[in-house]
């Protein structure tokens, strides 16, 4: 191995079972230089979080079979490193933030981070308050994680990933729940790192736009993390959009057409003096205690059978307002689910019924798959709205609805070991074979290729033109 590379993957190849058929990687190999800003791309399942995962150490040491290869930092074999030792060349953040905290608060978690690596206690609180200010999330450091926004926890997460001192970072989709200020900040941040420090940077990306300030070589990987094409850069990049759209990938600059106006429909959903206070649990402030909103006195109105998009900086509300909706923390003002002749307020529809009316897929997917694999997911969503459905219609529906998101190949695959975008794929696919009315998607297309992207805004303007379905999406 080269220790002129600061990463050098070799003839990789890796799966998640032992009898799996397919390999996630298989005979993959990749070399990274020392202090660039590279940007992995590639349609969905093509084993760019898998291959994020080898190389950290993750894999095959906590899950799969490696069969073959090597992966090295710096010439230096990665097998055999500690913690502490891997940690000194690459620090890793994953697509869902949740899994990477331990504790309770974002400056305990930090200093815990710093605890594996053995930083002395003395300096532990000047590298908290660098990277806080930094990063702009002091006001977050003793704040309950579990009440922080999805965008909130991403720059936590990075905040940690920061402190630990490393060679190099790599993120797997970093600003998928952050807004577009908020990820150009960060990479103004990491650009500075990069030229000032030499830091490395390797980053896993759908989203190349942002990127492209401070990007030196794009790689597009493509069916088992084989290098299609490397040495792309700002100046060759318009060369290559027809292997973007071959690859189903997302062409910078490209725009969504714009959707033809129509008529305004009557009301879904209406919020009158709708408000949240700051960390909304079942159990709500003592009498006395100053009430801290985070959302205040909205009035709004959702129009039936048609896509709402909630655009919005990370952290002002729009996960809230979902789980609001479906009666999960305490609000005050009105909320009104309207139709049938009638608007019947939030508080007085039983759970049971209330989400018989309204669906969700969460930022987090993997909180609500309740199935052993990907086929039975999609059959018991049809079984509970169909449940006279005889076997073999149900499984004939389950498989060609996901032949339509390109998940029929996973269809025996646990959904825990699907990519991010895939089990956001297959959340949508389960939560649209149900009979609501109304549906709350919260970053519906994070994690996702160009193509998965268009297949799942096709189908919902298809049931919202057809069937009436009413959805409200949140997106950055």
């Amino acid at each position: 191995m080269d220790p002129q590379l600061f990463l050098s993957a070799r003839d990789v190849t890796f799966r998640y079972f032992e009898q799996s058929k397919r390999n996630v990687l298989d005979h993959a190999s990749l070399e990274i230089a020392p202090g660039r800003v590279t940007v992995i791309t590639g349609n969905s399942g093509c084993g760019k979080s898998t291959f994020a995962a080898v190389a950290a150490g993750l894999y095959p040491e906590n899950a799969g079979i490696l069969e073959s290869g090597e992966i090295a930092f710096r010439g230096r074999p990665l097998k055999g490193m500690s913690f502490r030792e891997r940690t000194k060349y690459l620090s890793l953040m994953f697509q869902n933030p949740d899994l990477q905290f331990c504790m309770d608060t974002l400056r305990r978690e930090m200093r815990f981070c710093m605890e594996n690596i053995c930083v002395p206690q003395p300096e532990m609180d000047g590298r908290i308050a660098l990277w806080s200010e930094r990063l702009g999330i002091g006001s977050l450091l003793d704040q309950p994680l579990h009440t922080l926004s999805g965008g909130e926890k991403q720059k936590a997460a990075l905040a940690c990933l920061f402190l630990l001192g490393s060679e190099g970072v790599l993120l797997d989709e970093p600003f998928a729940n952050i807004d577009r200020e908020s990820a150009r900040e960060i990479i103004a941040m990491l650009g500075r790192a990069n030229r000032e420090d030499g830091l490395t940077v390797i980053a896993i990306d759908h989203q190349l736009d942002d990127w492209l300030p401070i990007l030196d070589e794009v790689i597009v990987l493509g069916e088992g993390g084989k290098v299609l094409r490397r040495g792309i850069t700002r100046e060759n990049l318009p060369q290559q959009y027809q292997l973007f759209v071959d690859q189903g990938i997302t062409f910078p600059k490209k725009r969504r057409r714009k959707r033809p106006e129509v008529p305004e429909n009557e009301a879904a959903i209406r919020l009158e003096g709708f408000s949240v206070q700051r960390g909304a649990s079942r159990k709500r402030k003592a009498r006395g205690t100053e009430p801290d909103f985070l959302l205040e006195g909205v009035s709004a109105s959702f129009p039936r059978g048609q896509i709402t998009a909630i655009l919005g900086p990370s952290g002002i509300g729009k996960t809230t307002l979902f789980l609001a909706l479906l009666g999960q923390i305490p609000y005050d003002g009105d909320i009104f689910l309207c139709g049938e002749g009638q608007d019947r307020e939030l508080h007085r529809i039983r759970q049971k019924d209330l989400f018989r009316e309204i669906g969700i897929v969460f930022q987090n997917p993997g909180n609500q798959f309740i199935s052993q694999n990907v086929l039975e997911e999609v059959e018991k969503s049809i079984r509970q709205w169909e449940p006279q459905a005889s076997p073999e219609s149900v499984k004939e529906r389950a498989l060609a609805q996901l032949d339509t998101y390109g998940l029929r190949p996973f269809q025996r695959y646990s959904p825990y070991m699907l990519s991010q975008g895939q089990q956001r794929r297959l959340a949508v696919l389960a939560v649209l074979t149900g009979g609501q009315k109304i549906l709350l998607l919260d970053e519906p297309t994070y994690g996702q290729d160009y193509r998965s992207s268009e297949a799942i805004l096709e189908q919902l303007s298809r049931k919202a033109d057809e069937e009436g379905l009413t959805v409200l999406l949140t997106t950055h």
